[in-house]
């Protein structure tokens, strides 16, 4: 599972003189992150000039790093030994500018001066008295410490700095740094977030829909209309017996002929005598004895037939369609989602709103189908997808928040064996709706209590919720409480709502 961590720069600051200490220091913020870093939440990174500096012109060297890295780091462990450093225009040394704008700033300075012994060869006696100075000067500023060598170094360097990490109060102050900030938003019919939810006219989330499947339909008749094919020519006394009975005309069947005549009359569509003519497209009867197909003529007569079985088939999934998306004309719904604004992820996260019950519709007042139907809404409909809320650039969908397992498995009716039986899809259909619309209700007078759950939100993150919420009539607010793993706290507050069902 992803994490959220806070990440923490110290600046090492050191003079030419120090090498071995700039390796140790790095172990021990390596090692620190190894055992406290999950726990804590926390990170911490070290920079120094000689890799996190770039070539840049138009100022003094010092002003340069400063802008580019020194001022954001959050903390620094400065050490001296015999050398103080170049001097900056305003300050001794690079080292010493780097300590007065942590200082002046109320930033943690970790100081050590190396007492580690020198041959009189190396040792530049004026700088050494310059390093003396400051260190005279710091003692009524800060506490620094001294050593001897690199290992009592080492021992310091992490025994202050789990120090300062794990104290009381700096735990609390990454604690406080770190949290998760929840509520609820609204998305608008143009997917938008917004602070208050609007009622909103439903429309299915599905990319056929009656209107297009007509203009489909209507497309189709244009087009077969359009096509010509030859006259039907009636060659069998120039056949041999044997060629005779190998083929026959291809056809349209009476039953298709009626439903295609029929909604044709419906749309005031005019079709001609010809329409269904397929001039001398021939079917082998022995291939279709075999099992297969076989038809037999010019390239537009069998776009032509092939056109005309296109359209049956688009008539008759309209037909399926239509009763479900009239079902659903008239009805309106919310849609919400879970934001969290905060710096930390959150965990096991439970919603409650409260909505006005003569407002809610509820599962038991879904729109009612017949057996029919509610097979093709299991069997042919995505309804998670239908009725859910797809991501966008700016929200996940619920699925993203489920760590353990998939919301639900897809209630897939099995068909019946027996030709002109239906199984009774009911039962079926009831598990799916409340796999889809996954919320809690309870009755508590005159208001619905819905519940939902998240198992998990990233900081600066919404999820929408897993589908929408079918409303009867308007009203003023949805008051709601979030729990979480990771607040101490209830959240409570209340979203606006809005009617924008006449837009």
């Amino acid at each position: 599972m992803p994490k959220n961590i806070v990440q923490y720069d110290i600046l090492i600051s050191c003079p030419g003189d120090i090498e071995n200490e700039i390796r140790i220091i790095e172990d021990a913020v390596s090692q620190f992150n190894t055992q406290f870093s999950d726990a804590l939440g926390i990170s911490v990174r070290t920079k120094h000039w000689h890799k996190n500096s770039y070539a840049q012109s138009g100022g003094k060297p010092q002003a340069l790093l400063n802008e580019q890295f020194v001022k954001d780091c959050d903390a620094a462990v400065a050490i001296l030994w015999t050398r103080f450093g170049t001097p900056t225009d305003e300050y001794g040394s690079g080292t010493e500018e780097e300590v007065e704008i942590m200082l002046s700033t109320g930033k943690q300075v970790f100081m050590y001066f190396s007492d580690k012994p020198l041959s009189p060869s190396q040792m530049n006696e004026e700088s050494y008295k310059k390093v003396q100075a400051f260190r005279e000067k710091y003692k009524d500023r800060g506490i620094y410490f001294t050593y001897s060598s690199d290992e009592e170094f080492k021992t310091l360097f992490f025994a202050h700095l789990s120090q300062y990490f794990l104290s009381e109060k700096r735990v609390a102050e990454v604690k406080g740094e770190r949290h998760s900030e929840l509520n609820i938003v609204g998305i608008d019919q143009n997917q938008n977030i917004n602070d208050e939810a609007s009622i909103i006219k439903f429309v299915p989330n599905t990319e056929m829909t009656m209107t297009k499947y007509l203009d489909k339909i209507r497309s189709f008749y244009s087009n077969i209309s359009s096509m010509k094919v030859g006259k039907h020519v009636d060659s069998s006394e120039t056949l041999s017996k044997l060629s005779f009975s190998f083929e026959k005309p291809m056809e349209i069947g009476e039953d298709s002929k009626r439903i295609i005549s029929s909604v044709a009359k419906e749309l005031d569509i005019n079709i001609t005598e010809d329409f269904f003519a397929l001039g001398n497209l021939m079917q082998s009867s022995i291939a279709h004895m075999v099992g297969g197909a076989s038809i037999t003529g010019t390239d537009s007569e069998k776009d032509k037939y092939y056109a005309i079985q296109d359209l049956l088939k688009t008539i008759s999934k309209a037909l399926e369609w239509a009763p479900v998306e009239k079902a659903f004309t008239d009805k309106k719904c919310l849609k919400l989602a879970l934001r969290n604004a905060g710096t930390d992820i959150d965990e096991d996260i439970e919603i409650s709103l409260k909505i006005p019950k003569n407002s809610l519709l509820s599962i038991s007042e879904f729109p009612k189908f017949d057996n029919d139907e509610m097979g093709y809404l299991l069997n042919d409909c995505d309804m998670s997808k239908l009725f859910g809320i797809c991501s966008t650039s700016t929200y996940l969908d619920y699925d993203s928040s489920i760590v353990t397992s998939q919301r639900f498995s897809h209630h897939i009716a099995t068909p019946s064996i027996f030709p002109g039986y239906s199984p009774d899809y009911s039962d079926d259909f009831i598990s799916e709706l409340s796999d889809v619309f996954c919320y809690s209700c309870f009755d508590e007078g005159k208001e619905y209590i819905v519940k939902i759950k998240f198992d998990y939100i990233k900081h600066n993150t919404t999820i929408a919720f897993p589908s929408i919420i079918f409303i009867k009539e308007p009203f003023d607010a949805i008051p709601y409480t979030i729990t979480s793993k990771n607040s101490p706290e209830i959240v409570s507050g209340e979203i606006k709502i809005t009617n924008d069902t006449q837009t």
